[in-house]
């Protein structure tokens, strides 16, 4: 979502710019804690009488349990056949009110796709273009990830804490360039978009961009692992699929954290490969992130085999090989 005017000018007085939605701080060469702004995310409202049991009948997550106010929960919604069309943060923000997080670019067609569902349900979607999104990092160190993140209610603000040193800042628009200016003054570097990907890879957290809808069973993305997948409650889109890879036991593909220190920046939606395989895709990156000590790091789906035998290359057969990497959580 665009960020709002006066917020944009501060930023840009501030040394920074912002490409395609994406925030590029004054100094590459900062060291953490960080401040970052996030264009690239939005926050989708959704609102009425209707809103609780349309998102339940809809979403992998169980959201008639999802009390009011102090945590939020990962969501998706999939196709049909089991595949994620959007990958949400979610929380109650009353008993009638729910905000979405998301991908900005992925919020029209989430829209879209919600508003063909409504019927005749009372719920209007709406965006909340009011809001200024910024990450705090105070480190860059994998750890686990708060399940279910926790949310913490200040006024008009939110924020939304993701891990132990990994917090979402959700603040009226009017309020952003002070408190961004007091981040900065406290002990924060002006970050960037890189870092918050960065953050996500290293906590072992999904971030579905556009090139990836439609490609993923939610286990493979490792949502049963971060509490998105109910398996006790009724029926949804895509149901069927995901609670029969459920029940047949080992998941045949899973998401992994990967490292490399050569070859060319991987992007979303890059194939990877593996011997085990041949010249037949093992895999596809899921997120990347250029590392402050050079190379990179990413999340990717791979075949368990592919992942086992240690031996993994980004875009071809014959390309970079990259590291698997630990996650701060249990695949199995």
């Amino acid at each position: 979502m665009p960020i709002p005017s006066t917020f944009f000018t501060h930023l840009i007085d501030l040394g920074y710019r912002i490409e395609a939605d994406e925030s590029i701080p004054p100094n590459a060469a900062a060291q953490p804690p960080y401040i970052v702004p996030l264009p690239n995310l939005a926050v989708l409202r959704a609102e009425g009488p209707d809103a609780a049991s349309l998102l339940h009948n809809l979403l992998t997550q169980d959201i008639k349990s999802l009390s009011i106010g102090g945590e939020a929960r990962w969501a998706a919604l999939l196709t049909p056949k089991g595949r994620t069309l959007a990958l949400v943060l979610l929380w109650r923000d009353a008993a009638e009110r729910f905000f979405l997080i998301l991908e900005a670019s992925l919020v029209e067609p989430l829209r879209t796709t919600l508003l063909r569902y409504r019927l005749r349900s009372k719920v209007d979607f709406t965006y909340e273009d009011g809001l200024v999104t910024l990450a705090r990092l105070p480190s860059l160190t994998p750890q686990a990830p708060f399940l279910p993140p926790v949310l913490e209610t200040v006024g008009e603000r939110r924020f939304l804490h993701l891990g132990p040193d990994f917090v979402l800042d959700f603040l009226p628009a009017q309020e952003a360039p002070e408190h961004f200016t007091t981040r900065l003054t406290e002990r924060y570097a002006p970050g960037g978009t890189v870092h918050w990907r960065l953050a996500l890879i290293r906590h072992g957290l999904p971030w579905l961009l556009p090139v990836n809808q439609e490609e993923f069973l939610p286990q493979w993305i490792n949502l049963d692992r971060l509490g998105a997948v109910s398996f006790t409650k009724g029926c949804y889109p895509g149901q069927e699929i995901v609670t029969r890879t459920h029940y047949l036991g080992r998941v045949k593909k899973r998401m992994y954290r990967l490292g490399t220190a050569e070859g060319s920046p991987p992007q979303a939606g890059d194939e990877c490969f593996s011997p085990v395989f041949g010249r037949q895709g093992a895999g596809r990156v899921v997120l990347s992130a250029l590392r402050p000590e050079g190379g990179f790091e990413l999340l990717a789906v791979l075949q368990r085999e592919a992942a086992e035998s240690g031996e993994v290359h980004l875009g071809s057969p014959e390309g970079a090989q990259a590291e698997i990497l630990s996650l701060p959580y249990s695949l199995d």
